[in-house]
């Protein structure tokens, strides 16, 4: 049965996983008393909701329960892997690669980062939406240790950022983006060697597009572990 969970350690068994690191980070960042960030558990699988997106770690063994439970709380949309996406019936919006790398060396320290000049890389790339939210979110999670930023400069001015959420001994590369006017210039290498950097010796996972920065992220020593999907139930 799907109840809420009790402690972060309950969590922690199910959260091996890009979904599970997403969730651990969550709720290490905002506790489990929030009604913005609710977690959830059935021993086979955890259940993530911020802000009405749903994560899924671990494995979906009774899809009847589990799509029951989604609409009881309003989940607007389901991020989760493939497998967990066809045994719920998930009509997926996006899809792609789960790629993973083991970093290693002990981690750099983590300097402040500027969460504007984050923003400001993300949303010329389309990545970010209104700016406050954002804001309070990252600032949030940097402040509790839960994530991990960096920003590249040259001349000045924010040409590239990235972004991970940290969860233990794992962390999911969320955003990697550079100024449209500057791609090309190694400069996405860049800021993700120093994002990684900051996570020492971490399992690093991260959601690849489908068809998008194949190359780039093999060339990093990414490599697919699996597949994701996003969408909403049939």
């Amino acid at each position: 049965m799907i109840r809420l969970a009790e402690t972060i350690d309950a969590l922690r068994p199910l959260c091996g996983s890009a979904f599970g690191c997403q969730i651990l980070s969550s709720a290490l960042a905002y506790g489990l008393s929030r009604p913005f960030a609710q977690f959830w558990t059935d021993g086979a699988a955890a259940y993530g909701m911020l802000d009405g997106v749903m994560r899924i770690a671990g494995a979906v063994e009774d899809p009847e329960e589990a799509r029951s439970f989604l609409g009881a709380v309003g989940a607007a949309q389901v991020v989760c892997s493939a497998e967990n996406g066809a045994r719920l019936g998930l009509r997926a919006a996006a899809r792609g690669a789960v790629l993973e790398k083991d970093l290693a060396g002990a981690p750099a320290p983590a300097e402040p980062a500027p969460v504007r000049a984050v923003y400001e890389v993300l949303a010329a790339n389309g990545m970010a939406g209104d700016f406050e939210p954002f804001y309070l979110d990252l600032s949030h999670r940097l402040r509790h240790g839960a994530a991990r930023a960096s920003v590249l400069y040259a001349g000045g001015e924010a040409v590239a950022a990235a972004a991970a959420a940290l969860a233990g001994e794992s962390a999911l590369v969320t955003a990697v983006a550079v100024l449209p006017a500057e791609q090309g210039k190694g400069y996405g290498g860049a800021v993700l060697r120093a994002v990684e950097a900051q996570l020492g010796g971490c399992r690093a996972y991260l959601l690849r597009a489908e068809h998008e920065n194949e190359r780039f992220y093999a060339l990093r020593g990414y490599m697919q572990s699996g597949a994701w999907c996003a969408g909403v139930l049939e």
